[in-house]
């Protein structure tokens, strides 16, 4: 029986068969059906309703709505969190999803959709998506840095998401790139790359160099503590000396954890992720990095843009039932 089962899914997906992905954040569900690393469906999307029952009602919903329309391989679910890929429960919720730790996912999915089911954290389905969109997965090492309100990430070594000893490996927001106590990041603890390499980094960069000064040499000034990342950008797009300043800053903090990673890990290639990659000047991290590596470590080591933006997570979570599935035959 059992070999019957495994012939059987492996016929779904060799017959190019899609999953559905689902990217699960704090304030929307989105869903698509996905094969060979791409959407062959238009993404659908409701809001994330308030707690776990609501919400696992919500994604049942989006699967069983493609359930009707194809012929499905699986589901790959992307949540917040940190999952224990085995079992496919919430081992560690979010502030953006209050309650959700001890939440069987996968098992709710699985006996209401007969579909096998993966879930993962939404930054290593994000990471395993961009890898496999460009063809990575057969490299030594990709490390995927996701630059938003808070920096997340995602290794691929040897062609397989690492996921650590707990369920927690890729968490690079928070190593540390300075001493002091100088920054609180959201976390609890001080200096990590988050506090000075994130949206809330750049913000607070910004403000560090725009003490003293007045509105008279810029006028971010008068934006006092409403300031945004959309302040700090259009005004250095526009000429702004300090705002350029600011953001030359943010480049080198965005290095600095980019550099300690390269000397960790050797990879092959950084992807940047998230909503402020498009605020990023890739030549000039580029060098930034490259100045401070080993010479043999950056003479071959590529800094890419996301090739998905917003769909990396759906993406992801979709090819990664897929592979497991061909993988577990």
């Amino acid at each position: 029986m059992k070999e019957l089962e495994s012939k059987t899914l492996d016929n779904l997906v060799k017959n190019k068969m899609p999953a559905v992905g689902v990217d699960l954040g704090g304030t929307k569900i989105r869903a698509a059906a996905v094969m060979d690393s791409q959407l062959v469906s238009e993404p659908r999307q409701v809001p994330t309703p308030i707690g776990p029952e609501n919400i696992v009602q919500a994604v049942l919903d989006l699967v069983l709505g493609f359930q009707k329309e194809y012929v499905l391989s699986g589901v790959g679910i992307a949540t917040a969190g940190i999952v224990n890929c085995e079992t496919g429960e919430i081992v560690g919720s979010t502030g953006n999803l209050p309650g959700w730790t001890g939440t069987p996912l996968k098992q709710v999915l699985e006996e209401k959709t007969m579909l096998p089911t993966l879930v993962d954290n939404d930054a290593n389905a994000a990471a395993y998506g961009e890898a496999s969109a460009r063809h990575m997965m057969h490299t030594t090492c990709v490390s995927v840095v996701t630059l938003g309100t808070g920096i997340g990430g995602g290794l691929i070594l040897n062609g397989k998401l690492y996921r650590g000893a707990h369920w927690g490996g890729g968490e690079i927001g928070h190593i540390r790139i300075a001493m002091g106590n100088k920054r609180l990041c959201t976390c609890g603890l001080f200096d990590c790359w988050e506090a000075y390499g994130a949206g809330r980094g750049l913000i607070a960069t910004a403000k560090d160099i725009l003490s003293g000064l007045s509105s008279n040499q810029t006028p971010l000034c008068s934006k006092g503590d409403a300031l945004t990342t959309h302040d700090i950008v259009g005004a250095a797009r526009s000429g702004d000396i300090v705002a350029q300043r600011a953001m030359e800053t943010w480049h080198e903090h965005i290095a600095a954890g980019m550099v300690s990673l390269a000397h960790i890990l050797d990879p092959d290639a950084f992807i940047v992720t998230g909503g402020l990659a498009d605020c990023v000047d890739f030549g000039l991290l580029h060098e930034m990095v490259s100045d401070r590596c080993f010479p043999r470590t950056a003479e071959t080591l590529e800094i890419y843009k996301s090739e998905l933006g917003g769909m990396a997570g759906i993406i992801g979570a979709g090819q990664l039932v897929l592979d497991s599935m061909l993988e577990n035959k």
